[in-house]
């Protein structure tokens, strides 16, 4: 079935045996725009230009401009020039990563800007009490560029970090000097996310923008520089709330590393994680909690979302045939609260109770098009 939404070619079509996804090559789940500028991958968000808040992959295909000839795209049986997806540059070694961006912290620090901790889902209004943790990203390009040269001069006398190759978030311009994520000012304060490895390493940075911003989705974007010169991006890294806790505890995971810091902060008889996406990040999750009780604690949407209730049925198949490789027999249990409330962390600031749900008993409370969606992923176990 063909879905379309909103004016002349800006709406959205789902991708077919005809025209599968031009990211995965798939023929179902996935769509793009009627434009075929924009593509929404289900599968993979490898080298994407951005992440949506489900963990799809969102691709900006180049060379379809204004000048796109509209009529021409309608004629959807005659071949498409596809765009060759740009592979971002090696990341540099998660040592020099965390120099980079722990120094980036300390020198523009969150404490310095009041809207991040005091403003609307801001550090306080979240519980999270260490403030040292996050960063200040500046607005503007030029206040940018002086904290880029600040960070250079101070990392030189350190004598830590010869070259910024393969740290996202920084590239080169054509005079060779270095800048830091867009060429564009911001609207907004923008709070600066580390994520942190289990290694207690930051692998990556997320920005969360503090307002609203005009014809963006979504609050969080990486801090990465894929699409410029010498730039890279930082992948789906997953996020460990505390690598300094016990790994013998139970493993939650959860959407993004601010939630995972709340969730710490309350949980301390569990090993917290975080994705940056219900679909990113499977086998890392895996990884961290093999021989241990996996609980999930995505958004409360997972109910009435297909996408989520897809990505979070998609873990526990997996979860599955690791189990059954490795021969054990481990609980998964989905943690849900008042359904009116959205986030786990919103919960638990509310004092209200976390309830654990068998994956059976998740299924009977779905919606019956998430229960589907649910149902085909957990069939291919």
């Amino acid at each position: 079935m063909v879905v379309t939404f909103g004016q002349r070619g800006n709406g959205y079509r789902r991708v077919s045996r005809n025209r599968p996804c031009h990211i995965c090559e798939k023929p179902n789940w996935c769509s793009r725009t009627q434009t075929e500028t924009i593509s929404f991958c289900a599968r993979s968000n490898r080298n994407a230009d951005r992440i949506s808040r489900h963990g799809w992959g969102v691709y900006y295909h180049q060379g379809f401009g204004v000048d796109f000839d509209f009529d021409f795209n309608r004629s959807f049986n005659r071949s498409l020039k596809r765009k060759k997806i740009q592979v971002s540059k090696a990341l540099a070694p998660p040592a020099i990563r965390d120099k980079v961006f722990r120094k980036l912290i300390e020198l523009s620090p969150a404490s310095s800007n009041d809207e991040i901790v005091n403003g609307r889902g801001g550090l306080s209004e979240r519980g999270i009490q260490d403030y040292s943790q996050y960063g200040n990203l500046p607005r503007t390009v030029n206040e940018r560029r002086v904290l880029v040269e600040r960070l250079i001069e101070s990392l030189a006398k350190a004598g830590e970090v010869q070259s910024f190759a393969g740290i996202p978030g920084f590239w080169r311009d054509a005079n060779d000097s270095l800048r830091l994520w867009s060429e564009q000012d911001s609207f907004t304060d923008l709070m600066l996310i580390p994520f942190v490895g289990p290694d207690a390493l930051i692998r990556a940075c997320q920005i969360r923008f503090m307002r609203h911003v005009p014809n963006r989705s979504g609050s969080y974007v990486w801090l990465s520089s894929s699409k410029e010169r010498s730039g890279c991006g930082p992948g789906a890294p997953l996020h460990h709330a505390d690598p300094y806790r016990a790994l013998d505890k139970p493993v939650l995971v959860t959407e993004g590393a601010l939630k995972a810091a709340t969730a710490q902060r309350f949980l301390s008889d569990r090993y917290v994680v975080g994705n940056s996406g219900v679909a990113t990040s499977h086998r890392e999750i895996l990884e961290t909690a093999r021989g241990k009780l996996l609980e999930i604690a995505f958004d409360n949407d997972s109910f009435t979302n297909p996408h989520v209730a897809r990505a979070l049925a998609a873990l526990v198949r997996l979860r599955y045939a690791d189990q059954k490789v490795l021969a054990i027999n481990d609980d998964v249990r989905i943690l849900t609260w008042d359904r009116s409330i959205k986030g786990i962390d919103e919960a638990l600031l509310a004092g209200l109770p976390i309830q654990q749900l068998t994956i059976r008993e998740w299924l009977k409370y779905l919606t019956p098009e998430c229960r589907e969606q649910a149902s085909q992923q957990l069939s291919r176990a």
